[in-house]
């Protein structure tokens, strides 16, 4: 398996469903969950059943053996399938199927709560680094590594979830950095050599807004593509030929864009 891939599991439905879905480790299934958060608070309902009438218990075993003697031999039912995990079971919430070599995982799993609509607090442990903190709610990170220094290809990234609400305060003093700049990095490092999960190719794309990238100094030429695409909308390669960039640096920024919520896709 490439060790930068995400590994297999559930995750909320890229589509903004509230459901989950089946990552197989290398695309989504069509295998989905109803469970979307763990529901806080909620009781189990308690259901009365009546108490079986005398004159059917008694009716019951001599039908059952009329029947069997009528069928011949009886039938063994089949052996049923265990149910994939469902409720709040299913979700990574609170704890990680482990670390994985990259910022593949994290950014996989900032997209699906993003499109989840799920308020969420990220724990993300990476190797040989500060602990880094992300609310989502608030766009916002705290790290004491700052992005200047941020590691491209940390030997393993692991992330915890934390479904939120309002009223969850904040893991850190806000307003905190701004997410962008994070997500800038993480995206360019997480998908280097392919498009993103998520997107599709031949979409063309647009920038909504103008990204916040503090704390470090990015680029020109990435600035200078992310500049047309606030004047219009191209696919990946139109933006590399009018560019005179190549193709995989013009789609790694579309990957970081993407991951920051700044783009519009257009479908063609």
């Amino acid at each position: 398996m490439d060790e930068r891939q995400t590994p297999a599991g559930w995750y909320p439905d890229p589509l903004g469903l509230p459901q989950l879905r089946w990552w197989d480790g290398q695309g989504w299934a069509e295998h989905t969950s109803e469970a979307r958060r763990p529901l806080l608070g909620q009781q189990a309902r308690s259901v009365a059943f009546a108490e079986p009438e005398p004159e059917l218990m008694e009716q019951e075993p001599v039908a059952a053996e009329r029947a069997q003697a009528e069928a011949g031999d009886p039938v063994v039912p089949p052996t049923p399938r265990p149910a994939a995990p469902a409720g709040p079971a299913a979700l990574p919430a609170g704890s990680t199927d482990g670390a994985v070599q990259g910022w593949s995982g994290a950014a996989l799993t900032i997209t699906s709560m993003r499109a989840a609509g799920v308020p969420t607090i990220l724990d993300v442990e990476v190797a040989g680094h500060p602990s880094l903190v992300i609310d989502l709610r608030h766009n916002a990170f705290s790290w004491q590594l700052g992005l200047d220094r941020f590691p491209a290809e940390p030997s393993s990234v692991s992330v915890s979830v934390r479904i939120a609400d309002a009223s969850t305060p904040a893991p850190f003093e806000l307003p905190g950095a701004s997410l962008d700049g994070l997500l800038w990095k993480m995206g360019f490092a997480a998908f280097s050599d392919e498009l993103a999960p998520w997107l599709q190719p031949g979409q063309a794309y647009r920038l909504t807004r103008w990204p916040q990238l503090t704390g470090f100094e990015p680029e020109t030429d990435p600035l200078r593509q992310a500049a047309m695409l606030s004047n219009g909308a191209f696919t990946i390669e139109q933006l590399a030929n009018f560019t005179g960039r190549s193709v995989e640096p013009t789609r790694t920024l579309i990957n970081a864009l993407s991951l920051m919520g700044v783009l519009e896709v257009i479908a063609r």
